[in-house]
């Protein structure tokens, strides 16, 4: 199996970029004929690019499955409609999987094939196409992506923020350190005045920046690239970062609330949609991309397994809030698991919510108080000895 970047005209003549996977070139030839396409020109590609679908486009994309679906359209049909409608992306892993399932491959098979879809949306597929109620899946997929989306803008939102008023506020500063204290040291300079400790020490700082911000540039743009490289694939790093999100106070809340709601609203799809409740929960616990939580979860899935109940098994280990247990407990004991799940989800988004809401308000009074305090602590050393020389002439 091989992977071809071909460029094509359709019969419209439209000038087309795609990725093919085949076994070869005479396959490809072929699927350019079945399709209708004048070929311009094909490439081997040695390695699959790297393509991740974004949960705006999930959305987007399950939506209008769902729509078509739902009208009765056939599936090789609504592929080549969406596939003619999309993006390049798109266009070009529809292509892949519509290829598939003229290749005689199942539904699910076709999307797992692609290599592009989590565990979680090919068991959906699965559970769709088995039941025959795949428009219904499609739109319940949607809704998770849709969640999903808002649920990762506003953290993002969080963490952007604070973020860009630091780097203002540490320009300010630097602009300070630069520009403003050395005018204040000429004065002293000249003026013969001896200035207190604090104010030496801005002066020497700001001295040492002048004098070596090149070696300072170089040392930044040198640790910057590496701590982010790892980070991101140190697993030691990973695994202590993924601890301190569960342990630090704060971070401690949003983190168990966002692995709640994402781990909540993806076991309740996978039980309505049919999927045994051990598959669930491990499916679950992936697609909250935390392998602290994860390893716990799957000890808890083991004790499912040995016949235990899943409120005690996932109330092991302190991940989940206890209202959470208590109403998963309730949901099994009533044999309503299903609804239980769907309460808890609407519970913990809504609170969710609240939360980042709440952090979004404190965070502005917070950083203008630490700037204020560092433009104190400026006046206090640079300013006060000037007015003490005013005041003893």
């Amino acid at each position: 199996m091989g992977l071809y970047k071909c460029v094509v005209y359709d019969k419209d003549k439209k000038r087309k970029n795609l990725k093919i996977e085949l076994d070869s070139e005479e396959e490809i030839n072929n699927y350019i004929s079945i399709n209708e396409l004048t070929m311009v020109s094909i490439k081997t590609i040695d390695n699959k690019e790297s393509i991740k679908l974004k949960e705006k486009e999930l959305k987007i994309l399950c939506r209008q499955m769902g729509i078509l679906l739902e009208s009765g359209c056939e599936i090789t049909k609504m592929i080549e409609i969406l596939r003619n409608q999309s993006n390049n992306k798109i266009s070009n892993i529809l292509s892949e999987i519509a290829n598939h399932i003229q290749r005689g491959n199942s539904i699910t098979e076709s999307f797992q094939k692609s290599k592009l879809f989590s565990t979680f949306f090919i068991s959906m597929i699965k559970a769709g196409e088995v039941s025959g109620k795949l428009d219904t899946v499609m739109y319940s997929l949607a809704d998770y992506y849709d969640k999903e989306d808002k649920v990762k803008s506003k953290i993002k939102t969080v963490s952007i923020y604070p973020t860009i008023l630091l780097v203002l506020s540490a320009a300010s500063m630097l602009i300070i350190m630069t520009m403003v204290i050395p005018r204040f040291e000429m004065i002293f300079i000249s003026n013969g005045m001896n200035p207190p400790l604090l104010t030496k020490i801005l002066i020497n700082i700001s001295s040492f920046i002048r004098t070596t911000y090149i070696y300072i540039i170089i040392v930044i743009l040198g640790i910057i690239p590496t701590s982010i490289h790892f980070i991101r694939n140190s697993t030691k790093v990973i695994r202590l970062k993924n601890n301190l999100k569960f342990k630090t106070p704060v971070i401690k809340n949003i983190t168990q609330l966002v692995i709640t709601t994402r781990f909540c609203r993806a076991l309740s799809m996978l039980v309505e949609s049919g999927v045994q409740i051990i598959d669930a929960i491990d499916i679950s616990a992936k697609i909250i991309d935390n392998k602290f939580i994860y390893e716990k979860l799957l000890i808890s899935k083991g004790y499912i397994e040995k016949g235990n109940s899943i409120g005690h098994s996932l109330n092991l280990f302190n991940v989940f809030p206890k209202l959470f247990i208590s109403m998963i407990n309730i949901g099994e004991e009533s044999g309503r698991l299903e609804e239980s799940l769907k309460t808890i989800d609407s519970f913990y988004s809504n609170d969710l919510d609240t939360k980042i809401e709440r952090i979004m308000r404190l965070i502005e009074p917070i950083i203008i108080l630490i700037i204020g305090v560092i433009i104190g602590i400026f006046m206090v050393a640079m300013v006060m000895p000037m007015f003490d020389a005013i005041v003893s002439i």
